[in-house]
């Protein structure tokens, strides 16, 4: 949720951020991750919610991602009414994302991982013209865990072309 809440400071408090960078976020849903949430947050409402972490888990890693094992350990030892919450506030936040995003008037980075897309760019383009897309290789949900030098090298680029002192 940290994409949800830098967007939240930067409409808020526009003169606090000089820029904001997200990563892998979900911050304005496409229709179809909005359903697939919906499913995830119904298996995380249920009896066999940890069927339903280990889903989300498997769609949010790539096979490839050497700290799958370290995601596991760390979804498991969420309590269920943690995830529950953190699902709902998904939805209420997306209720607001796009007067939010419009709001942002500051240099933005959104760094999207190789494993799928959790907002819609091209719409989040529309409402903040000053965004900036990076695509990481190789790498699902958190690149930087597994990928941090081409993270690192995008955040420098861009801090270098938008940010000048």
């Amino acid at each position: 949720m940290g994409g949800m809440v830098a967007v939240e400071l930067a409409a808020k408090h526009p003169m606090l951020p000089a820029a904001i960078v997200l990563i892998s976020s979900g911050v304005l849903f496409p229709k179809a991750a909005l359903e697939d949430e919906e499913k995830v947050l119904r298996g995380l409402r249920s009896v066999t919610y940890r069927t339903a972490i280990q889903a989300l888990i498997d769609q949010i890693c790539l096979p490839s991602d050497r700290f799958k094992a370290h995601v596991e350990d760390t979804f498991f030892a969420i309590p269920q009414e943690q995830w529950v919450a953190h699902f709902e506030a998904m939805f209420a936040w997306d209720k607001v994302s796009a007067a939010r995003v419009a709001a942002c008037k500051l240099p933005v980075l959104y760094i999207e991982d190789s494993g799928g897309c959790y907002s819609d760019l091209p719409r989040f383009s529309r409402l903040c013209p000053q965004l900036v897309i990076g695509k990481t290789v190789g790498s699902g949900h958190f690149p930087t865990l597994e990928i941090p030098e081409q993270v690192n090298s995008m955040i420098e680029r861009f801090v270098e072309t938008h940010l000048s002192p």
